[in-house]
């Protein structure tokens, strides 16, 4: 029998209503739509996508911080809305976050010890002393010393903000931590200490991630399983090595390309994409991506093209692919 997920998401979907522009007429705007995934314990899962095309509302929705519209997401097989007070309090305490920018997401008016220990306040068996100990942990595993307990988040880098964001992350020892452009904001060589400490974490603690990011560099290192949303949808998702090599869906192939090559006499591939992506709120008819496309048929205009199995654990979106 197969391990039971952390989180899955089932055919989630977030709507927002929205004013047209230059009028008081409001239209529905699909955020998420119709998006299932599961996450494995130990395991991270990444998803990709340009701004706008609905990765933060998912997380949101995964963090409990937005309801859903429609469809359901299980933590360890319990529906959200079906939690007990009990379960909804270790759900808060097991699913954690790492927000993008490490200068607005500590409270500048909070000691280290007190932004550490903040989440731990929901374990009520655990005394002051403890909560002490467990952000003495935690610290210590991100590779900060001892004594910046009583420090205030000016007095750091914004690599050290970002170590005691994830310190706050680990410190309920959490099943999942979903890591929203978690390292977008840093240097490139912070952004790469951040990175494998991430990854060091995972393999002492056993713990899941939620990747979400707009650099591949970052999720194809860090993930197992890789997810390319486009406009509300996820249009392609396989193992990451499969993903890299096996692409199929054009827009798939198109992040790909983008990515700036070490080596400048390295082809890249013919697949480019051209123009912006279409309002959310107007989105085309059939596949959504077909105005941009430049494989599109006369079907893709028509059909919205469904996600299904090609190769195992291989899904993709494509009228194209056979």
């Amino acid at each position: 029998m197969s391990e039971q997920a952390v989180i899955e998401v089932d055919r989630a979907a977030k709507h927002f209503l929205t004013k047209e522009p230059g009028s008081y007429r409001k239209v529905r705007l699909k955020a998420v739509d119709g998006v299932s995934l599961s996450i494995k314990p130990g395991t991270t899962f990444g998803l990709v996508g340009e701004s706008g095309c609905g990765k933060s509302t998912l997380a949101k929705l995964i963090l409990g911080l937005e309801p859903l519209t429609s469809g359901d997401i299980r933590f360890r097989g319990v529906s959200l809305v079906e939690l007990s007070r009990e379960q909804n309090r270790e759900y808060r305490t097991s699913v954690q976050a790492v927000p993008q920018d490490p200068f607005d997401s500590l409270n500048p008016r909070m000691r280290v010890l007190e932004i550490v220990a903040e989440p731990l306040r929901q374990v009520s068996e655990l005394t002051a002393d403890d909560r002490r100990r467990r952000v003495a942990e935690a610290l210590e595993m991100v590779g900060l010393p001892p004594g910046i307990e009583r420090l205030y988040p000016h007095e750091f880098s914004g690599g050290q903000r970002q170590r005691i964001a994830i310190a706050r992350a680990i410190s309920t020892r959490s099943t999942l931590i979903v890591l929203d452009e978690a390292t977008s904001a840093l240097d490139v060589s912070i952004r790469a200490q951040i990175v494998n400490l991430l990854s060091d974490i995972r393999d002492q603690l056993g713990t899941s991630y939620f990747v979400i990011s707009h650099d591949l560099h970052v999720v194809e290192f860090m993930s197992d399983v890789v997810a390319v949303m486009y406009l509300g949808k996820i249009v392609e998702m396989a193992p990451k090595t499969e993903l890299r090599d096996q692409r199929l869906h054009p827009y798939t192939q198109a992040l790909f390309d983008a990515i700036p090559q070490p080596d400048p006499d390295d082809p890249k591939g013919e697949a480019m994409v051209e123009g912006e992506p279409p309002d959310p709120a107007h989105p085309p008819a059939g596949c959504a991506f077909h105005p941009r496309c430049p494989l599109a048929v006369e079907r893709c205009a028509e059909d919205v093209p469904l996600l299904r199995e090609v190769r195992p654990d291989h899904v993709v979106a494509c009228h194209l692919v056979d």
